[in-house]
């Protein structure tokens, strides 16, 4: 028995050494875990049926051709074996039943009598269904609903079953510790950061996923007890929930803990040392922080310039080692916030995104797989020079030439790392089953940028810069006789000379210029608020509804600038009294701020020195439940959660507020569980628990063909006192298949798609 168990280990670390192997097993497990899915959904249906005594013709699992089977009387059989009738079967003493496993296992049903058991009258030609009492058609209303809701019911109780399974072995998941306390929330000065919520409403917080789950659903105060500074709090605190209005749903206004242990490898500055997965960052100029909340508001104080952090780095090989303690740098970008809402195409990208009227030059922030540009050599960073016949092209010139050039090769001229590079590229057409697709490249582009040159792309007419007459292209040399080198030091000039005149001297080509431009003030300068200032209110005031482009009324909160802007817009002459905070930590302030024409754009807080919080882990920790019984009660929990999350995310699309290319098909599944499958079992199993309940939501929509097509008949049956014309059931049907037969073709090209 040991030399075995031996083998079969050894066995194992080979396939795990070979990629091929490896990712054949881990498919294999995939295919199993989906092939049990589906016979869990048949068994309930044919559990159903032989409980309210529908004859059942065949158990199938898997498709097309039948490899074997078994039947009462018949024994274990391969091949296909005739469709008996049951004179015939009662002649040789057969059950009725055929269990079989056929070619394609992806799959399976249970044919019922009566199902597709359709007669024709030789001389009337009128169409008549079986007349055997114990056909599916023949059975009450009742019984037939049984039925069919019995597959959704078995893949929401395997779910819960897996689920089980999951939290007997242990889950990772977001600890209930708070991160982030949004200021004038429902928690604001009820929970700190560093606060872990034990229980809500007399009910065990297991993850942060508890905290929104009982925070929307709720219809009254949430009871917290709450652990801090590793002690139990000896009262509740009582937090009020709150509707948000922009995401229409209830909220308390706290965020999950992101830590200072880094996900991935930063980026390097000079010939510093670099970050790398899995440091932990103990200071940030000097600074400790304790969460990434904290480094980010080091970064909006930086100035721009390049930052040094302090981390802890274990032995990858040996954690009980003591860290090493490393002095690493990384660099600050440059965020440019929208200054109005978005142009039609433009989304939430550079033509909105200027330094009082100024633009900076496109940058490339990611380049897509398997699209044209990465074969055309484009990299992350690449600053855009010139595109087609455009030189310093904005956002939507860019869109434009490639509209007008599907198919066709587009030289473009990029900067890299201060060097010319030429590329060419060819704009590919998206698949597209009606209509033609827009062409693309499949490039990134960010506000966020990385050119530090300040190289004005174009000049946005009826702004502060509009009356330096500067030419698109031109490299700005000096502000008020200071020398600039980067887009950083134009900012801090700018930001002292808010509410003057001061002096721009700039190049276009081999000529210099110079010319005057009128600095406004704003809220930030006249108040003196620091870059971490958010606004919370504005004479009580915390949002404005306005137009968008569309002619829909939009939502603009605070402490969004827009939303600033705006709201001062309608207090010209006036006294206003304004509630904000200094930073995340602090105790909101009040203070009075006259209104005036000039001073309306509080455009100092639309220049943002940021640091991509996104390479930083959330606070996670291993729930695991020893209990069966309590494991159990989380695997129903979760479930549940998972039913409105199908149920959300199938709202939002009907809505046109999730696009399509979120939805992924069968190859982009089997992908996902694959990727999960390499993380071990229980992540595979939470996986193939959330399919099984995918599966029971999406099969009980009320489309004809689905479960919940056939429940609809038969609702309108219960109604009526008499079924749907066979007529209508068969036009409807076609109509529902041919449209399941669409989308699935659709979402599998995109899958393809995104893998070659």
């Amino acid at each position: 028995m040991h030399s075995w168990l031996t083998a079969w280990a050894g066995s194992l670390a080979a396939a795990e050494a070979s990629p091929w192997w490896y990712n054949t097993l881990m498919f294999l497990k995939v295919l199993i875990g989906f092939s049990i899915i589906i016979f869990i959904h048949e068994l309930g249906h044919f559990l159903a049926a032989k409980w309210v005594d529908i004859r059942v013709d065949r158990f199938s699992v898997g498709f097309t051709y039948r490899l074997f089977g078994w039947r009462r009387g018949e024994g274990f059989t391969l091949g296909n074996r005739p469709n008996y009738k049951a004179e015939e079967l009662e002649e040789k003493g057969y059950g009725e039943t055929d269990y079989c496993f056929k070619l394609l296992p992806i799959g399976g049903y249970v044919k019922m009598l009566g199902q597709d058991d359709i007669v024709i009258d030789e001389k009337t030609g009128d169409v008549q269904m079986t007349d055997d009492p114990r056909a599916f058609t023949n059975r009450p209303v009742g019984h037939r609903m049984i039925v069919v809701s019995a597959g959704v019911v078995f893949n929401l109780l395997f779910a819960a079953a897996l689920l089980t399974c999951v939290f007997l072995l242990g889950k990772k998941m977001e600890a209930p510790v708070v991160g982030q306390v949004l200021p004038d929330g429902p928690a604001s000065g009820k929970l700190l950061p560093g606060d872990r919520l034990i229980s809500v409403n007399g009910r065990t917080v297991d993850s942060f996923r508890d905290i929104q789950v009982a925070t929307i659903f709720a219809d009254g105060p949430l009871h917290f007890r709450v652990e801090r500074d590793e002690k139990l709090l000896d009262e509740e605190v009582v937090v009020e929930p709150q509707m948000d209005e922009r995401r229409k749903i209830r909220t308390i206004g706290v965020k999950p803990l992101v830590t200072t242990t880094l996900g991935q490898d930063g980026q390097p500055v000079g010939d510093r040392p670099n970050v790398k997965k899995g440091d932990e960052v103990t200071q940030v100029d000097g600074k400790p922080v304790e969460s990434a909340f904290d480094i980010a508001e080091v970064f909006l104080n930086s100035r721009g310039r390049p930052l040094d952090f302090t981390v802890k780095r274990w032995n990858s090989a040996d954690r009980d080692t003591p860290p090493r303690i490393v002095h690493c740098a990384q660099r600050t970008y440059l965020l440019v916030l929208p200054a109005d809402l978005p142009a039609e195409r433009s989304g939430s990208l550079t033509d909105n995104c200027h330094i009082l009227g100024m633009q900076r030059r496109i940058t490339i922030s990611a380049v897509e797989r398997g699209e044209p540009a990465e074969e055309a050599g484009f990299e992350s960073g690449d600053v855009i020079a010139e595109w087609g016949t455009v030189a310093n092209p904005l956002y939507e010139e860019i869109i434009d030439t490639n509209d007008a050039s599907p198919g066709k090769s587009i030289r473009v001229l990029v900067e890299r790392d201060g060097s010319p590079k030429e590329l060419f590229v060819t704009p590919k057409r998206e698949f597209k089953l009606l209509g033609k697709g827009k062409p693309r490249v499949g490039l990134e582009f960010n506000s966020q940028a990385e050119e530090l040159r300040p190289v004005v792309a174009a000049v946005v007419p009826d702004t502060p810069a509009a009356a330096l007459n500067m030419p698109r292209g031109s490299l700005i040399l000096a502000i008020d006789d200071q020398p600039v080198a980067t887009w950083f030091d134009v900012i801090e000039l700018l930001k002292v000379a808010a509410g003057r005149t001061v002096t721009v001297r700039f190049r276009t080509g081999d000529e210099e210029a110079v010319g005057s431009l009128a600095v406004p003030g704003s809220i930030a300068n006249e108040l003196d608020l620091p870059p971490t200032t958010q606004i919370l209110a504005i004479d009580g005031e915390r949002s404005v509804s306005i137009a968008n482009s569309d002619g829909k009324a939009l939502e603009l909160t605070l402490p969004d600038s827009r939303a600033v802007r705006k709201l001062l817009e309608r207090k010209v002459g006036q006294t206003v009294t304004v509630r904000f905070i200094r930073s995340f930590r602090a105790e909101p302030e009040e203070r009075n701020f006259g209104v005036r024409g000039d001073n309306l754009d509080p455009w100092q807080m639309r220049l943002m020195y940021v640091y991509d919080l996104s390479r930083f882990e959330l606070q996670t920790h291993i729930v695991r439940r020893s209990n069966p019984f309590s494991a159990l009660g989380m695997g129903v929990k979760i479930a549940g959660y998972q039913v409105v999350e199908v149920y959300q995310f199938i709202r939002g699309l009907a809505k046109r507020n999730v696009g399509v290319r979120h939805v992924a098909g069968p190859v982009g599944i089997v992908g996902f569980a694959i990727e999960r499958a390499k993380q071990g079992w229980p992540e595979l199993l939470f996986f193939l628990g959330f399919i099984s309940v995918n599966l029971a939501v999406l099969n009980f929509l009320p489309v004809p063909v689905l479960d919940g097509g056939l429940m609809i008949f038969l609702i309108i049956e219960k109604v009526k006192g008499k079924p749907l014309s066979l007529k209508a059931q068969m036009i409807s049907t076609i109509v529902g298949l041919t449209t399941i037969v669409l989308c699935i073709l659709f979402v599998t090209i995109q899958d393809i798609s995104r893998y070659f």
